[in-house]
């Protein structure tokens, strides 16, 4: 499997869940990947996961950083040219939640969900485009079913307005860069499976046993009695990154296994 193999794709948020799914599961196919996140040590252990499925490791450059960061948005996009010479795939992965209800929640915790989920794609993404371009390449936005939908658990407002305000950018761009032969589209992953719930503080979460009844519930909530697997979103990438998707253009992909039918 070599679908991708003269292609080069850029995955922020790639030390970790969806975004290390995504990332070992393209280097099955050959591709070159430009992974960043800001702990190098998980970097490292998705480059060794990516070098296991058969990838050459000069096929993958790792840059850490904060993403949320002008200065590192703009030596990632240079060091990804400088040692790949080319970029074909922006994937706008990085995110965070951290939920609080609207009648606590913080100006300083509202602006960091803002900067990671949105502000650091869009500007990231301008950095991109001109190297876009120059492949007619494309540009995937992961954003989340919550971009829609209500979770049960309240406090999910500004991470929900982050992610509708990605499904906004992305017709957006899908718009404004047709012409120059550049494609955005977005993903809406339902609950998968990854460290993010975990990571970002969600109340109630923090012990193992109410974790797993969590996701117990949950699965037997979905229409498919499962949450989704990384590989579930990751095959979702591949696939619009392909010549099979070339008139694929502004669409949003959900990708929960049937739960936003219900509401």
């Amino acid at each position: 499997m070599d679908e991708h193999k003269d292609r080069v794709f850029l995955i922020t948020g790639s030390s970790s869940g969806i975004g290390e799914g995504i990332a070992v599961y393209l280097a099955k196919s050959g591709a070159g990947l430009s992974l960043t996140g800001r702990n190098r040590a998980n970097l490292e252990t998705v480059k060794d996961k990516c070098l296991k499925e058969g990838l050459s490791s000069d096929k993958i450059f790792i840059s850490v950083g904060d993403i949320s960061s002008n200065d590192f948005r703009k030596t990632l996009v240079e060091q990804t040219i400088g040692h790949f010479g080319k970029l074909d795939v922006l994937v706008n992965n990085a995110g965070m939640g951290r939920p609080m209800p609207i009648s606590t929640e913080t100006e300083e915790n509202f602006d960091e969900i803002m900067n990671v989920n949105i502000k650091s794609a869009y500007f990231l993404t301008q950095l991109a485009i001109p190297y876009l371009k120059a492949t007619k390449g494309c540009i995937i936005n992961i954003s989340s079913a919550l971009s829609t939908l209500t979770s049960k658990n309240p406090g999910h407002c500004s991470y929900s307005m982050s992610k509708a305000a990605m499904d906004a950018f992305t017709r957006g761009l899908a718009h404004e860069l047709a012409p120059f032969g550049v494609r955005a589209n977005t993903i809406r992953p339902g609950l998968t499976h990854s460290n993010f719930l975990r990571r970002d503080n969600v109340p109630g979460l923090g012990d193992e046993e109410s974790y797993n009844k969590f996701i117990a519930t949950s699965a037997k909530e979905n229409p498919s009695r499962r949450i989704g697997e990384q590989e579930d979103v990751a095959s979702v990438v591949s696939f619009l990154a392909s010549e099979k998707a070339s008139y694929i253009n502004g669409e949003d992909i959900v990708v929960d296994g049937g739960l936003h039918i219900l509401y």
